[in-house]
């Protein structure tokens, strides 16, 4: 049984229902829809990503050394390929569009919305409330985009603009996962990195299941945990360092607001002593059926597997600070045809399909496969299990 928000809980139901209002978005159906009819409310909606770069997917596809490469076929066909299969468009917003947005945002709204985090989270760690604030502004910012282009889901290339692989260096000071946290309150779909083939996966499955919320990550090789005792089997870890706290729809679950994987990394861009980037952590309800799931607009495929959440926390030492933020760990049903297994001590099996599927996918609560597969064939698409 999940634990529901006590603290803020109230005021935070208050803020999203005003902020849903606010977006003049169409509402999100709050009662699941069959695959024909959420096909249908898919087309017309917009996806808005926050980017420098004219790649579509390319970290995901691909890696770092895609970024800044020059466009080529993939790029210049997908945005017609989903349009044509699932009726969504892309709008591409610069870094600069969003940094104005966010030295407009008032500091009291931005505060009201920092104290609000604050007092539902069951603890604030290492991150400094102005830390917290500085991610309300961002938050204003992007909600105020989304209303401008009439979004229904909305990305930012967090990592990029952070001055990952970006020929400009830093362009922003701040992280995604607080806005995350936020839009699932309103039932929008939002992840960083601007992955639209999982963002467009998103929002379908939100559609199909009247609210509830998916969440995004990478695939992690789960070699790089240890176990408690005898390794888990037959199990894939999917993190990120944002995470929407109703995977059910209706639900909250229990958040911890703390410091983003890429604080104090060699390997990332280091924000510094006084200007920290800030994460959340969310614990999994676990013992639950859960669908992981990705469109492929380009091949025009959908790979769908199922499986059981389980306790991470129990199963693997540290499991919070090893990597990304939030962890969920899914024991899969059919590990033989599963391309996400096995995983091995070394570099990870699914590094092997960038350029294929990509690295991250998208885990929602409940068995959604024939809704999933009903849905893609609908739309053109081949049902990889």
């Amino acid at each position: 049984m999940i634990t529901l928000l006590q603290a803020g809980s109230a005021a935070g139901l208050v803020l999203a229902l005003a902020s849903r209002a606010a977006l003049g978005a169409d509402p999100v159906p709050l009662t699941p829809l069959s695959a024909q009819e959420a096909l249908s409310t898919l087309k017309g909606k917009r996806i808005v990503s926050v980017q420098d770069y004219k790649k579509i997917n390319p970290l995901d596809q691909f890696g770092w050394g895609k970024v800044n490469a020059e466009i080529d076929d993939y790029d210049r066909l997908y945005p017609q390929r989903l349009r044509q299969q699932l009726g969504l468009e892309v709008v591409t917003v610069s870094s600069s569009e969003l940094l104005a947005g966010m030295n407009t945002v008032p500091a009291a709204e931005a505060e009201k919305i920092a104290a609000i985090w604050m007092g539902e989270a069951t603890e604030v760690e290492i991150v400094k409330p102005k830390d917290v604030i500085r991610n309300a502004r961002l938050y204003l910012a992007l909600k105020a985009l989304l209303k401008k282009h009439h979004g229904a889901a909305i990305t930012m290339t967090t990592w990029h603009l952070a001055g990952m692989n970006n020929p400009k260096g830093p362009v922003t000071d701040v992280m995604l996962p607080l806005s995350i946290l936020e839009f699932s309150k309103e039932h929008i779909p939002s992840s960083c990195q601007s992955h639209i083939d999982c963002l467009a996966t998103m929002l379908a499955g939100t559609y199909l299941t009247g609210g509830a919320m998916g969440f995004d990550g990478d695939v992690l090789n789960d070699h790089a945990f240890e176990p408690t005792g005898e390794r888990p089997k037959n199990v894939i870890v999917i993190g990120h360092c944002g995470a929407p706290i109703n995977p059910h729809g209706n639900d909250r679950l229990p958040y911890l607001i703390t410091d983003h994987v890429i604080h104090n990394n060699t390997w990332a861009r280091q924000f510094g002593k006084d200007t920290i980037p800030v994460a959340t952590t969310v614990r999994w309800p676990e013992g639950e059926r859960a669908t992981v799931v990705k469109f492929d607009v380009y091949r025009a495929k959908i790979s769908i597997f199922t499986g059981t959440v389980l306790d991470g926390e129990a199963l693997y030492r540290n499991f919070r600070k090893v990597l990304c933020r939030n962890k969920i760990v899914v024991r899969m049903d059919d590990p033989a045809t599963c391309y996400l297994l096995p995983s091995n001590p070394r570099a990870g099996a699914f590094r092997d399909w960038f350029g294929s599927w990509g690295c991250h996918q998208v885990v929602f609560y409940g068995d959604l496969r024939e809704k999933f597969e009903t849905l893609a064939r609908l739309a053109g698409f081949q049902v990889v299990k």
